[in-house]
Formats: structure tokens, C-alpha cells, sequence
């Protein structure tokens, strides 16, 4: 969303703004997919280099993704490819992994392994891998939106998925409403309002699959190297920063809000909201 004068030049300045907000976002797509087979996240993943030159937006994206394992002890891991991989299998077939599989799965699961100085990526193990899936969406969005702010386009929201960048205000409201909608029957929608900030929401209650009656999120636990199961739907907001993702991934995984509320004191001006099975709790403050 771009809110401009709504006359010649306004409308022109959004035009070339909106492309080249899009052009990011398929530029990002093309280093950080794991889907493509072309993509620099590719290239690394299926080299078995120790150290390998990556591209600026590469080592900013896993320097701030290993910050944020730091601080969550893994439970939001960068590394966690090889069960990602796994987890899709089980997704598409309806059926567990074997023990062995996860468990030889999980053993190369390991945020430690892996470790950016300057351009240089290096880890320790060849077999090392990497997943943007559970970080890369809120840092597309945000980076979008600094592209459009860099066409002049200051008051802008933008929304990838489940995340959000919110630029300046709108003309006409002193900032830009978001609605939060509940994951349970009983509980209330909640609305709040961004300026400069980003907020992103993780769940399991879109996507999810159901395997010998238990439900499983699409969100892969990196303790169990399986969906996972009695997910909390998290909502993070915070500064234009692609942690908000991350964030929201790990405090998802969270069993209580007393773990929760231990990662979100690491982070400073980032506050959440944490729904479990119907209950609500908001867990720290803005600066």
C-alpha cells in the first residue's frame, strides 16, 4: 500500500516506487530461495565448501538469523534445512519420518556450525545447510519497503505473508491499523497501530497436517525434527528489523510464557502477543 497525492506526479512517483518495491522482492527471492534451484542459497547448500563468498544480503540475513538462535538457544536455527527438507517429505506423503531418518536429520542441525566474517560464510561441517524460510519474509518486507522510501515514497505499508514493514503514517490517520486476528473461537480480534515498525504473526492454524490423528504445524520444532504440535499463534512487533520473523517462529515454540518472556528480554523495544488455547498474553514493551 502506498499512499500518495493522488494526482500526476503522485501517482507516477508510487508507479516507479511499486516497481522497484517488486523488483527487490524478486531480486531477494532469487538469492534466498529454497525453492529455486538457481539461487544463491542453493548454490551454498549444495556446495560443500568450508568457506564460500556470499553476497551482501546473504551475510546480513544469516548474521542476524545466528543472533537470533543465539538468544533463543536454537529455538529459531538457521541450520534447520535438513529436517525442513525431511518434514516436507512427511507433509506430502502423510507419513512420519523414521527414528533414524530424524534423528540423522537432526544431528546436522546445529546453529554453532555455521558462522559470517565480513563477505565469507564458513562452517564446519560440509554437510551444513541453511533455511531462510522462518526469517527471510519479514526481511523481504522490510527491504521492500526501504526501496520504496528510497523513491520517495515514505508513507507505505508493505506485506509479505504473515509479515509487515510499515513506513511513515497515512495522510489521513496518525498511523496504520492492523488487525490481529484470533486463532480460537472465544477470543477477540485486536487491532494496533504502526509507524517505522514491523510485525509479523506465526502459527499453525493455516497450515498444518493431520498424521495418525495428531495435528502437525508446518513449522518444524528443531528439538524434535517433526512439525509442531500445540503451537502458540505468536504476533511480534518491533522495529524494521527481519528478527520480528525470527522471533515470532521461536517464542511459537515456546511451552510457556515465562520461557517466552525470558527470549523477549533480549530484545529490547520488541513486544508480542501469545495466544494458547484461548488464552492471551502480551509479553514486553516498546521503547
Amino acid at each position: 500500500t502506498i499512499d500518495e497525492r493522488n494526482d500526476a506526479e503522485g501517482k507516477e512517483r508510487a508507479r516507479v516506487a511499486a516497481k522497484a518495491a517488486l523488483e527487490e522482492l524478486d531480486r531477494l527471492d532469487s538469492l534466498l530461495s529454497d525453492w529455486k534451484r538457481t539461487s544463491e542459497l542453493t548454490a551454498f547448500n549444495t556446495s560443500r565448501d568450508a568457506r564460500r563468498a556470499m553476497s551482501p544480503e546473504f551475510c546480513e540475513l544469516l548474521s542476524r538469523a545466528l543472533e537470533v538462535a543465539a538468544a533463543t538457544d536454537g529455538l529459531f536455527d538457521p541450520t534447520i534445512a535438513p529436517s525442513v527438507a525431511l518434514w516436507r517429505e512427511s507433509r506430502a506423503s502423510l507419513r512420519l519420518p523414521s527414528v533414524a531418518d530424524r534423528t540423522a536429520a537432526c544431528t546436522l542441525v546445529d546453529w554453532r556450525r555455521v558462522s559470517v566474517d565480513g563477505s565469507v560464510v564458513s562452517r564446519l561441517r560440509p554437510d551444513v545447510t541453511l533455511d531462510f524460510g522462518g526469517i527471510g519474509k519479514g526481511y523481504a518486507a522490510v527491504r521492500a519497503l526501504a526501496a520504496l522510501r528510497e523513491k520517495g515514497c515514505q508513507r507505505a505499508l508493505v506485506a509479505v505473508a504473515g509479515d509487515i514493514a510499515a513506513g511513515d503514517a497515512p495522510s489521513d490517520a496518525p498511523a496504520w491499523t492492523i488487525e490481529i486476528a484470533p486463532e480460537s473461537a472465544g477470543v477477540q480480534a485486536e487491532s494496533v497501530t504502526l509507524v517505522g515498525a514491523a510485525i509479523s504473526t506465526s502459527g499453525g492454524s493455516l497450515q498444518f497436517v493431520e498424521i495418525d490423528g495428531t495435528r502437525y504445524s508446518h513449522i518444524v520444532d528443531p528439538r524434535t525434527g517433526l512439525g509442531a504440535v500445540d503451537l502458540a499463534q505468536v504476533t511480534v512487533i518491533g522495529p524494521l528489523d527481519a528478527a520480528v520473523d525470527a522471533l515470532g517462529t521461536a517464542l511459537a515454540l515456546t511451552h510457556d510464557d515465562r520461557a517466552a518472556a525470558a527470549i523477549l528480554a533480549k530484545f529490547p523495544g520488541y513486544r508480542a502477543r501469545i495466544e494458547r488455547k484461548g488464552s492471551v498474553e502480551w509479553l514486553g514493551r516498546s521503547r
